[in-house]
């Protein structure tokens, strides 16, 4: 008697445990699939970049050097992108020959040196012009390499030259060249023009804002000696 009573108490407990557990698998398998939300910035100065799109290549337009088209003067080893409007077999990237010459596709040689990207564009519009009933070129510069300053001496953090690209300030060129070393003369920082001793300027003075003036914008072929 006791044995029947633990048999049908055991299968009883079973039973109960298999309905609960294919409840349990019903729920689970009723609860909807939750879509993955996209990536959401926090700040709007920070946009989060789709991972998906992470992956796309790159696009092959080259950037423009940052300099003001109207008034920047093209010069030899500088490098140019010439792109004319709905006639893509004229667009082509080019760097200025040192006698100031490009070989434009379809048209020949053009005289690039001397001239603002702007009067460039009128040139090769002109020639074009030939060709094409209505043309429509743009000259953009990808990167200047015609204008230099010169760091010189064994107190500069990084001598050497550097490219002029937008107009800059001593004391930002020095900064861009790694400041001084140790030993450097602060003292005696001179400014080299046109092969000739130009000034002689003290770091103290040039940093301590009562002097502005000694601040002066350096030019393409100067030179900023520090010993």
């Amino acid at each position: 008697m006791r044995r029947s009573l633990l048999l049908e108490s055991v299968v009883a407990g079973m039973v109960a445990l298999g309905g609960a557990s294919g409840k349990t698998a019903a729920q689970q398998n009723t609860t909807p699939t939750q879509s993955q939300a996209p990536p959401v910035s926090l700040s709007p100065a920070m946009p989060v970049t789709d991972p998906a799109k992470m992956a796309e290549p790159a696009g092959t337009k080259p950037d423009s050097a940052p300099v003001d088209t109207s008034t920047y003067v093209l010069g030899p080893e500088d490098q140019i992108q010439i792109t004319m409007w709905d006639e893509p077999k004229f667009d082509g990237a080019y760097t200025i020959r040192p006698d100031g010459m490009i070989m434009v596709k379809l048209i020949g040689e053009i005289k690039a040196a001397g001239l603002t990207p702007l009067q460039l564009q009128d040139a090769v519009n002109k020639a074009i012009g030939k060709l094409v009933r209505t043309p429509r070129s743009t000259v953009n510069v990808v990167g200047v390499h015609s204008k230099h300053i010169y760091f010189d001496g064994e107190g500069i953090g990084s001598p050497g030259p550097m490219d002029l690209v937008i107009p800059i300030h001593l004391l930002e060129g020095i900064s861009a060249r790694g400041g001084f070393k140790d030993f450097a003369d602060k003292k005696h920082i001179r400014i080299l023009r046109d092969g000739k001793l130009f000034m002689t300027i003290s770091y103290k003075d040039l940093v301590s804002g009562k002097h502005p003036e000694l601040n002066i914008e350096l030019r393409d072929k100067d030179h900023v000696v520090v010993n």
